[in-house]
């Protein structure tokens, strides 16, 4: 278990013997000399000033130097160097966004702390918050971390235990604050490109510009950035290539009669290397990742300025203006069709598979078809984000005071262009009936046209293709117009020193509105979408808050003092609370340091949750031998059932709330080295959030939640069987978003800084940051009795289990990197190792091997600067020098795990910047 912090130690205590002679040579360091990276500052995490809080909480700190050695082309890549981060599914990226429902909105990225949640994780810019992305991610509203330019960006400040009672309720992990630079004095130009160094081409390409000015008291600044990052898609690389559970539901589809009394045939035509025969009969199987985008394409245009104006006695006015426009264009496979009627008579039936029919006794009435079209679905979307903040700060006696207002709306534009089609007339045109001006009242031989399922349906004319394809807009808006005023001086004093404090308050107006176009939403009366397998969800909603907030820091003694802070927070819609939180530290001696502190929360449901309309999705039940549902609802069959599911609204949906706490100590051990060791704990309950398997553990305490086809009216929660019972293959699910229940975890931070005395060869440092996760346990419905085998589960008691997902699929126990950098004269290296461990893969799904476990995965990465002059510098960095290919992952559809690994490759990145 200790074996990877066990690597990561020793990468830094060998730095010592590579360097001992420029040790020996070495004198005493200049005052103030400080770790190499990640450096644990209070800079996040209090309003208070005038005092020194370093090391009061945890807080990480990832600087201009980081920013520069780790080549991060996004927040996103950035983030992936803290270890805090990992783990789970909280954490996305645009390699989870695509063009499915399911699918994170393309292009975007979000934040999460300890893998619970974007919306769990406050991501503020300067220390504020931004309108939330148009598009939720299913229904958790986030911050795009893709609309901030990269080269905006001065540090990332991390705070890694939960704030509400300083920032707001939804704090509930922590704080992603990106501190945007304030000025700059003369011009700065920067280029770069990387590429991979595989055959295909997944070139990123930034270029951007910084100028500034400071004249007396007046200060401006200016940065306009581009970046365009080229698609990698599934099958350009060997290990996602081919899914491992191809669909059965094909380009070339399986056929019945209206009765579905034999099994499903295919016709003759399907290539032998994809037929096969399963439950229900006869199939013609689809590689649904020879069309899907690992990480798709996506291009920004980002532009950020500043204007800050000093008067007499103290006062200054700043400004700050962010406009981006962000395009991404994502690809995702083939829409599914199901049990669509296709005359007997149609003209491009095969003979073979007429004859087939007829001799095989099937009802020649009309055949039933299940397939799939032949080309993939794929989205454009286009999102224009702006923010304007306006602000005043000045001295009042002993106290500094700061106000400022600000705006920001993101808007997006998401249209499908490719891979959607109109159901109505495919229907039609199945039976000869499509018209040509579009209408489905023709009559075959009498003006109608055909939609030609067969021959893998490549049959059609541009005419009827030109008819029965759509495009399919959908519309969102996000805005927020806050305002806030805050006050921070001292008053009083202890034996330790004089008393600080900090009073404010805060309000803030946000709304947000997706409306997808008529085509994309489902019909009340027949509980259908126009198009085939694409919806979306509409939503509409507004929200009002205000809040008010104190904090102190009192100096019991020399050596320990207690921060308290409290904040009121207000919706117009869910009522008030008070959130506490009290910190405590306590320096032992210069060498050691203790500290702790508790808080809650309560976090009101998202605008997305409470706006939701319905939604439309897919999913498939796990049902490998052994697993959860093998014996019930799967029938006793192996291979997932898939269906098509619809998610509801809950306009009863409770508040969340949480409990967080954390103890830790900072050792210095002697001038040069810091180790901190953390252990924190966080509790939630009443979590809001969608289980579809939830459902069907509720319905086999309550069968009466299982209908038959025609049976489950639209709204109505349940689950559609084709039979009714229990065990039957499932076609549909309606569901609701709930609260789901409760969800903890704890473990502990270790990190490890060290900077070596500077000699002739130059400075070195190391460091090791690591995240140990002990226990992350989510509450689960279970029928009295339930004795489950499953790993991780926990007993049942009321109805309720708590399920371990520690080592499970995507919960690594440690995330390590760990790093060793040097500097000499125009020269700087960084040398540095990402390690996730291994985990249980998902052996509930087919064809995953009980037991089968994921290997730990370690890239190794390098980066050199070279400063050719005072103007300009060269920079090279590497990532993954190994060209490792990730672990392989059969529970994930593209054969590993996106969310912890990826399958990028060795990828090379060249910088130049020029100054003047």
């Amino acid at each position: 278990m200790l074996k990877p912090l066990a690597v990561a130690v020793a990468m830094v205590l060998a730095a010592p013997v590579a360097v001992a002679q420029s040790q020996a040579e070495a004198e005493a360091p200049p005052a103030g000399d400080e770790a190499v990276r990640l450096d644990a500052v209070n800079v996040t995490g209090s309003n208070l000033r005038g005092i020194d809080l370093q090391e009061a909480q945890p807080v990480i700190v990832i600087d201009a130097e980081d920013i520069k050695a780790f080549g991060a082309t996004s927040v996103g890549d950035l983030l992936k160097q803290v270890s805090e981060t990992g783990g789970g599914t909280g954490n996305f990226s645009t390699a989870n966004s695509g063009a499915l429902q399911a699918d994170a909105p393309a292009g975007t990225a979000g934040a999460s702390l300890r893998g619970l949640g974007t919306s769990s994780t406050l991501t503020l810019v300067n220390g504020r918050r931004v309108a939330a992305s148009s598009f939720a991610n299913g229904s958790e509203n986030f911050v795009d971390i893709n609309a901030i330019p990269m080269a905006a960006i001065e540090r990332v400040e991390i705070l890694t235990t939960g704030a509400s009672a300083i920032y707001g309720a939804d704090a509930v992990a922590g704080v992603v604050n990106l501190i945007l630079r304030r000025d700059f004095e003369g011009v700065r130009l920067s280029a770069s490109y990387g590429d991979s160094t595989r055959s295909t081409d997944e070139g990123r390409m930034n270029a951007n510009l910084v100028a500034g000015f400071a004249r007396d008291r007046v200060r401006g600044m200016l940065i306009v950035d581009a970046f365009q990052r080229n698609a990698l898609y599934d099958r350009d690389r060997a290990i996602s290539a081919v899914e491992p559970r191809p669909s059965q539901q094909g380009i070339y589809p399986s056929f019945n009669d209206l009765d579905f009394a034999q099994d499903d045939i295919v016709e003759a035509a399907c290539p032998a290397d994809q037929f096969g025969v399963g439950r229900f009969g006869e199939y013609c199987e689809v590689n649904r990742n020879a069309f899907t985008a690992t990480d798709p394409q996506l291009k920004t245009l980002g532009g950020y300025g500043t204007l800050s104006v000093e008067f007499d006695g103290g006062l200054e006015y700043f400004a700050e203006l962010a406009l981006q426009r962000n395009e991404s264009r994502a690809d995702s496979s083939p829409a599914p069709w199901t049990e669509e009627l296709i005359a007997f008579d149609h003209p491009g039936m095969p003979a073979e598979l007429r004859q087939r029919f007829i001799d095989q006794g099937f009802d020649t009435t009309a055949l039933v078809g299940i397939g799939r079209f032949p080309d993939a679905r794929t989205l454009e979307v286009t999102t224009r984000s702006w923010r304007l903040l306006n602000g005043l700060r000045g001295v009042a006696g002993n106290w500094d005071w700061e106000t400022t207002v600000s705006a920001s709306r993101s808007e997006s534009r998401q249209e499908a262009i490719a891979g959607i089609y109109n159901v109505a007339r495919i229907r039609a045109g199945l039976l000869g009936e499509l018209c040509a001006d579009g209408a489905t009242n023709c009559s075959p031989g009498a003006g109608g046209l055909w939609y030609d399922p067969f021959n893998a349906q490549a049959g059609n004319s541009q005419q009827v293709l030109d008819l029965v394809r759509e495009r399919v807009p959908r519309d969102g808006t996000s805005t927020l117009y806050a305002w806030d005023g805050k006050v921070a001086g001292s008053f009083g004093s202890l034996p330790g020193g004089d008393i600080a404090w900090a009073f404010g308050a805060e309000a803030r107006r946000e709304k947000i509105t997706d409306e997808p176009s008529p085509l994309a939403e489902i019909d009340r009366d027949t509980g259908e979408v126009p198009v085939y397998g694409f919806g979306s969800t509409a939503v509409e909603a507004a929200r009002t808050q205000w809040a008010m907030y104190a904090e102190t820091n009192l100096p019991v003694t020399a050596t320990f003092d207690v921060r308290l802070a409290a904040r009121y927070d207000h919706y117009d819609d869910f009522g008030g609370d008070v959130n506490p939180a009290i910190g405590l530290r306590w320096r032992v001696s210069d060498a050691v340091l203790f500290r702790g502190g508790w808080n809650t929360s309560f976090r009101a449901p998202s605008l997305a949750q409470v706006g939701a309309g319905t939604s439309l999705s897919s999913g498939a039940l796990p049902c490998s031998a052994g697993s959860e549902f093998f014996d019930t609802f799967c029938g006793g069959f192996e291979g997932d059932d898939g269906y098509l599911s619809e998610i509801y609204g809950n306009p009863a949906l409770e508040a969340e709330t949480s409990t967080a706490w954390y103890l830790g100590s900072v050792f210095s051990l002697g001038d040069r080295t810091t180790l901190t060791v953390d252990y924190w704990n966080f509790d939630q309950r009443d979590l809001v959030d969608i289980d579809p398997l939830e459902l069907f553990r509720q319905a086999l305490a309550d069968p009466s939640l299982v209908y038959d086809r025609g049976d489950l009216p639209p709204g109505v929660i349940g689950i559609v069987t084709r039979g009714g019972a229990i065990g039957d293959p499932i076609e549909d699910v309606q569901l609701q978003l709930i609260n789901i229940g409760q969800q903890r975890t704890d473990g502990v931070d270790i990190s490890l800084d060290h900077r070596f005395a500077e000699g002739a060869s130059g400075q070195f440092g190391a460091y090791v940051d690591a995240t140990w996760t002990r226990s992350f346990e989510r509450s689960e419905s279970c029928s009295p009795g339930d004795t489950s085998t499953r790993r991780g589960a926990g007993a049942c008691n009321d109805g309720v289990r708590l399920f371990e997902r520690v080592g499970e699929f995507r919960y690594p126990e440690w995330l390590v990197n760990a790093g060793i950098s040097w500097s000499g004269g125009n020269w700087s290296a960084r040398f540095w190792a990402n390690h996730v461990d291994g985990f249980y893969d998902d052996d509930e799904l087919s064809n995953v091997p009980a037991g089968r476990r994921i290997g730990s995965w370690t890239t190794l990465n390098a980066s050199v600067g070279w400063d050719l002059d005072d103007r300009q510098s060269l920079g090279l960095v590497v990532r993954n020098l190994a060209d490792r290919d990730p672990p392989r992952a059969l529970g994930s559809a593209s054969n590993f795990d996106d969310y912890n690994h990826n399958s990028l490759g060795r990828f090379i990145t060249l910088d130049y910047v020029y100054r003047y």
